[in-house]
């Protein structure tokens, strides 16, 4: 397919006569030859990212335009994608849109395996069978790697996320949070990216909070053996807390009945890190997240790198004091009001262990550094971006991924408390709902907008259950692939055409379920350039929708369309593809379900 594709653009640069126009149909000739023998090489077929490609060069050669072009699924009967370039290109060359439309296809027709058509400023690409076919021979050889892409080769990408406050268990939200950065590290892994996942500790003992929950803590050990105090109207009393106290008291007796209230409260707070930190890591194990880092304020305290911090924000001329504080003039960089970075009492601000965090993460090396933020730290990108700047690191490194909370009801009634009166823990809901089931309604909804679910529907073992329905067509596939091999039997089916003519013909469902193998490679890629897993997820409800539609029509022998061995390879390559999409959300998918 290549070797034509390079054909007719040497053909393109031979018949040229006019010298002017040499130099720009050579460029063209130069990049169709590498774009798609590169495809070829590759052993992958053209997505939207090379046609995109392909379609900026013909607007500049043709009509000495720039774009770059919009290229989207395509609505149901309108192709497989769809892109409005001639509208975008129209207002800048004097043609209308018609007639750029119909050049474009005259460019760009050779290089498709389909046809394509102009309705309404738009080209719709519709995908051939002999596309197809090419697709399903190549999900059958690559596997667990199919729609593996190299958008990314050998990109190192920072992504930090969950970072919850060591003061307690992860609440329910963070597992939102973890499901998402998880995911958007497969999807850029899946690209070739080399990706570091890492946590962020908030856990500086000097940092209020954390005196909060050592005073906490020291307060109900003494309860235990009956000398609290009177305890203060901010008195950390929570579930947590009062669980540290009491371990601490069976581990260490009344070892610290005699301290100062300053030491007894540096090892309450100590003990409430411990305890918190490795609850967390179990529950973050328990939905299939482990990073590759810890990073922990205190760590950066103790080395020196927040002070470094502040050095470099007051040598570069944008810090000042007032009234005893060190500010920094974040307002320069645009951000609403400038921001303390040491109290007046000498304390550091959270900001300022923030920023020696992020300055950090810059000098790693990193080409990108994501960080996966909740709603209500939207209002700290600015001033990090801002406080970045006048640090001098290069701001363009960093993406900040601004996710919506999550909610869970029960009967219609959205809960509020876990189970001790306390706020609702991620640990406690995994109890109550498979982790597979949580991650895929977590991941199912973009992350700007909330995710509601329902306990009742989440925990259903039917198809009312997207996540049900979503981690049941793997094993519907396997199934239809058994039957269809004792059907066969020893017949050797691993070649695609041994049994069945090139032009068989696929029943409508069969068609659906090879033309969603075939867009799989390029959803793969656009999830993982849009940093958006649901994406996956909806391809993975469309999949198995075709699924279950096409099981409905009975054994593979009885199944109308393509003959046997063709049904063979069009169940593998799908159940090729559908292992690879659940992987990318962090969901185990089975034979047998």
């Amino acid at each position: 397919m290549a070797a034509r594709w390079a054909g007719c653009a040497l053909c393109r640069l031979i018949s040229t006569k006019n010298e002017a126009k040499k130099e720009r149909e050579l460029f063209f000739c130069c990049f169709v030859i590498l774009c798609f023998i590169f495809c070829e090489i590759v052993n992958a077929l053209p997505t939207r990212r090379a046609f995109r490609l392909l379609l900026a060069a013909i607007a500049r050669r043709e009509f000495e335009t720039e774009i770059s072009p919009v290229f989207t699924r395509a609505r149901e009967g309108f192709g497989e994608w769809t892109s409005n370039a001639p509208l975008q290109i129209a207002p800048f060359c004097g043609h209308d849109v018609a007639s750029i439309g119909h050049t474009l296809i005259s460019q760009i027709a050779p290089h498709f395996a389909g046809r394509i058509e102009y309705q309404n400023g738009r080209l719709n690409f519709f995908m051939s069978d002999d596309f197809l076919r090419s697709t399903l021979e190549l999900a059958a050889r690559e596997g667990a790697h199919f729609g593996a892409g190299d958008a990314l080769a050998g990109q190192r990408i920072l992504v930090e996320f969950v970072s919850a406050d060591p003061t307690g268990p992860l609440p329910f939200l963070a597992g939102r949070h973890a499901a998402l950065g998880e995911s958007v590290c497969r999807l850029l892994e899946n690209q070739g990216a080399r990706v570091t996942r890492e946590f962020y500790l908030n856990d500086a003992t000097a940092s209020s909070k954390i005196r909060s929950l050592g005073e906490g803590v020291a307060h109900w050990y003494l309860e235990a053996f009956g000398r609290g105090q009177n305890p203060g109207a901010n008195l950390v009393s929570d579930v947590f807390v009062r669980g540290v106290a009491a371990e601490l008291a069976r581990r260490d007796g009344a070892k610290w009945l005699n301290s100062s209230p300053e030491e007894r409260a540096s090892v309450g707070a100590a003990a409430a890190l411990e305890s918190a930190i490795s609850a967390q890591k179990t529950t973050l194990e328990r939905i299939g997240v482990r990073f590759d880092n810890w990073v922990s304020e205190s760590s950066l305290r103790r080395e020196g790198r927040v002070e470094t911090a502040l050095q470099k924000l007051q040598e570069r001329g944008f810090t000042y004091e007032k009234e005893g504080a060190l500010w920094l003039q974040t307002s320069h960089f645009g951000d609403e009001t400038d921001r303390v970075l040491r109290r007046s009492n000498g304390e550091l601000s959270y900001f300022a262990g923030d920023i020696a965090y992020h300055i950090m993460k810059g000098e790693r090396g990193y080409e990108r550094i994501i960080n996966v933020w909740g709603a209500e730290h939207e209002p700290y990108i600015a001033r990090t971006k801002a406080a970045l700047q006048a640090a001098g690191s290069d701001v363009s490194r960093f993406e900040f991924l601004v996710c919506a909370g999550a909610t869970l009801k029960r009967d219609g009634a959205t809960l509020r408390l876990g189970s001790g009166g306390g706020p609702l823990l991620l640990e406690e809901e995994l109890d109550e709902i498979e982790s597979d089931a949580l991650k895929f309604h977590f991941l199912s909804v973009p992350r700007a907008r909330t995710a509601d679910i329902d306990l009742g529907i989440a925990r259903r073992d039917d198809e009312s259950n997207p996540a049900y329905a979503a981690r049941l067509f793997p094993s519907r596939l396997a199934q239809l692939e058994r039957q269809a091999q004792g059907q066969i039997g020893t017949k050797n089916v691993s070649n695609f055409a041994s049994d069945a003519a090139p032009e068989a013909v696929w029943s409508p469902g069969e068609r659906e379920l090879a033309r969603l193998v075939a867009l799989w490679s390029d959803e793969a890629g656009e999830a993982a350039a849009h940093l958006a897993p649901e994406r996956v997820a909806r391809f993975v409800l469309e999949m198995s929708e075709a699924t279950r539609s096409l099981l409905l029509q009975g054994a593979p022998d009885v199944m109308p369309g393509a003959p046997l061995a063709q049904k063979m390879e069009l169940l593998r390559a799908s159940k090729s593809a559908a292992m690879v999409a659940l992987r990318l959300l962090g969901i185990e998918a089975r034979d047998r379900f």
